[in-house]
């Protein structure tokens, strides 16, 4: 009766009740929920008929789920707090076990408690997210050094899985990862020991070799925790680790890159030196200080007056003054005086040096000793003062050597000349003789007359004037011209080959001529000056006998090219010169068709007093000489061309404007 009131009071109550069967601590699975009230079935929201008589392993019901065992068993000595997940919320349970092992427990529905469990738990996840995020190691060990709680970078770290950690110490560890970890975990250990021995924090750099090879290094922070102030019972471990590599790396780079411009500062032989804005000296470099007498450090903290003469101090500090105001670099030369009593001049600049925030900080200087070059300015400047003079003297002097070297080239030509001559002669002394016979023959028959008189007479003075006019265009032709001056080059061109016409054709070579005007002139027999020629009247300015000169060797050169071929496989040796104009330019060509120009001769054809003529047959200036005539006193151009057939030489002069046709020079 009592039982059954018990219950009836038991079922009216806010609180819930549960009733499980003695096996709940026997056998936790098989034990039965043998009675429960509606506050019970409210609070966990499950149907009563379907909780009642069932056992606690096959309940659907989420209050029972997980390990629910422990918490009865726990809820005995003091209430226990049990959140549920699934429900979102926690109770607090208190249990009563009977003598017949039946356990009673009495449920209450604690919603503040819940909700601070709930912040709690939220919390600890967001704490567990940030750390298993954080890129450094971070790890919990307990007081045996036995891992409780590591982060993901802490196990990548050493190739771990969160199965195969948790309450593992280093040593043992080190069976369940690579074996290349196996160094860096026992090292851990004897240093977790260390900080234990310590009772303090403990910061070193650890390294891991990687499997890669690579070695990676730690910054690692220990913090031992205990129980008691004395500090001698152990609690736990904290230990975090910083991948500081690549900032090791950086740092060993910057102090080599320090060393080596640290170096390099006291290997130049400047003087360097940077002071603040009042002029106190931060440092300086070995040149810098040998020059002022000390070393480098006691040389920092002080001024240009605890280093120089009040003076030379005085002129520093007005640049230094000048210069900051100005904010931009600054050069000025200053004497200075070494202590060996020396003075040397040095170019000096210095430049202002801000911070990173753009706030002028002080300023740096640079000096360079140039005293030697100094000296050899002014020296150069007083060799500049005569070069003009001496220019002067060298270049009359090559004009007059060439010019000495122009009249034996020309005296070797005159032969060339007279042999044209000789050619041009002998038809009418020749014909000459013919008549002086045919008149004496005449004379014996009685057949002369007054009109056979008159012919001869005309006949003879004819062949004579041919000769005196052959004598006349050799004596011009060889008359001093000397001066720069304009004329008409196409009476030049047709006078020299006027004159060596009848030597080419008694050297058998076939010798033709054209211009590009159009009138085809170049017909030496039938030139005439008012031929009508778009050419004739054609001025150049420049030296007209050096010219003429340069012409015929380039024409001789062509002839002796050819005698060379006498015994070759020519059959007809030919010359021909064409003349055209264009872009206000001369331009004549100088053709034969003998054998082309080798190409180690081409190389020196110009080189004085080289030639490939037999001795006695060629002086080696001729070529030499024309190129300096045309292209250095003519403004022109002298070159060739080897050609299918034979080789072409050029003459390219600038031309006036064509003066008209009747004008003169």
């Amino acid at each position: 009766m009592e039982k059954e009131f018990f219950r009836s009071v038991i079922h009216k109550a806010d609180f819930g009740y549960v009733l499980l069967s003695s096996h709940v601590f026997n056998d936790y699975r098989n034990a039965v929920i043998e009675d429960a009230n509606e506050a019970f079935a409210s609070m966990v929201g499950c149907v009563l008929e379907k909780v009642i008589n069932t056992k606690i392993s096959s309940s659907n019901c989420p209050f029972f789920a997980g390990d629910f065992e422990n918490i009865v068993k726990n809820a005995i000595m003091i209430p226990v707090f049990h959140f549920v997940p699934e429900l979102g919320k926690g109770f607090h349970i208190e249990s009563v076990k009977s003598s017949a092992g039946e356990v009673a427990l009495i449920v209450r529905d604690d919603s503040e408690m819940s909700s601070a469990y709930t912040a709690l738990k939220e919390k600890q996840e967001q704490l567990k997210t940030l750390i298993d995020a954080t890129p450094d190691l971070i790890c919990f060990k307990d007081s045996k050094g036995r891992w409780l709680e590591a982060n993901a970078s802490c196990l990548a770290a050493f190739a771990l899985t969160k199965e195969n950690y948790t309450g593992k110490c280093d040593n043992e560890l080190a069976g369940y990862t690579l074996p290349i970890y196996r160094e860096a975990l026992e090292g851990c250990a004897r240093s977790d020991e260390n900080t234990w021995q310590k009772k303090t924090i403990s910061r070193e750099e650890e390294t891991v070799t990687m499997p890669d090879g690579s070695v990676r290094i730690f910054d690692a922070i220990k913090i031992p925790l205990f129980y008691d102030a004395e500090k001698t019972v152990r609690k736990g471990l904290v230990a975090l680790g910083r991948d500081i590599t690549d900032l090791k790396n950086a740092y060993n780079e910057i102090r080599r890159q320090a060393g080596l411009i640290r170096s390099l500062f006291n290997t130049i032989p400047d003087l360097i030196f940077y002071k603040d804005l009042n002029g106190v000296y931060l440092g300086c470099n070995k040149a810098f200080a040998a020059f002022v007498g000390e070393n480098t450090k006691s040389i920092v903290g002080k001024t240009d007056y605890d280093l120089f003469p009040r003076e030379i101090a005085e002129e520093f500090v007005t640049n230094d003054k000048i210069m900051l105001a100005m904010r931009q670099p600054r050069k000025n030369d200053e004497w200075i005086e070494y202590k060996n009593g020396s003075r040397h001049l040095v170019a000096t600049v210095k430049t202002p040096y801000f911070s990173s925030d753009g706030e002028l900080r002080g300023l740096l200087g640079i000096s360079r000793d140039i005293t030697e070059l100094n000296r050899q300015s002014i020296e150069l400047k007083e060799m500049n003062a005569n070069l003009h003079d001496t220019i002067v003297k060298e270049t009359e002097k090559n004009r007059k050597y060439e010019q000495i070297l122009f009249n034996q080239k020309k005296l070797a030509d005159i032969g060339n000349i007279i042999s044209a001559m000789a050619h041009h002669w002998r038809q009418p002394l020749n014909a000459l003789g013919l008549y002086i016979q045919d008149i004496c023959q005449t004379y014996k028959e009685d057949g002369l007359n007054k009109s056979y008189i008159k012919d001869f007479e005309t006949t003879c003075m004819h062949l004579i004037g041919n000769l005196s006019d052959t004598i006349d265009n050799f004596s011009e032709f060889f008359r001093p011209q000397g001066n720069n001056s304009a004329f008409r080059i196409m009476t030049e061109i047709r006078d020299i080959l006027k004159i060596y016409e009848a030597k080419l054709a008694y050297h058998g070579i076939n010798f033709n001529s054209s211009c590009i005007c159009g009138l085809n002139f170049m017909d030496c027999q039938e030139f005439y000056e008012d031929s009508g020629c778009d050419y004739q009247n054609i001025i150049v300015d420049g030296y007209k006998d050096e010219f003429k000169q340069a012409f015929i060797n380039v024409l001789q050169n062509a002839v002796d090219a050819l005698d060379e071929e006498q015994n070759s496989v020519v059959k007809e040796k030919v010359i021909s010169v064409s003349i055209s104009v264009e872009d206000n330019r001369l331009l004549i060509k100088i053709y034969n068709n003998g054998k082309q120009i080798p190409e180690y001769v081409s190389e020196r054809i110009y080189n004085p007093y080289f030639t490939t003529k037999g001795e006695g047959r060629g002086t080696g200036i001729g070529l030499y000489l024309t190129k300096n005539i045309i292209e250095n006193y003519m403004h022109g151009r002298l070159y060739f061309e080897n050609m299918e057939n034979g080789v072409a030489f050029y003459i390219s002069l600038p031309v006036r404007k064509q003066a008209p046709v009747s004008g003169t020079v």
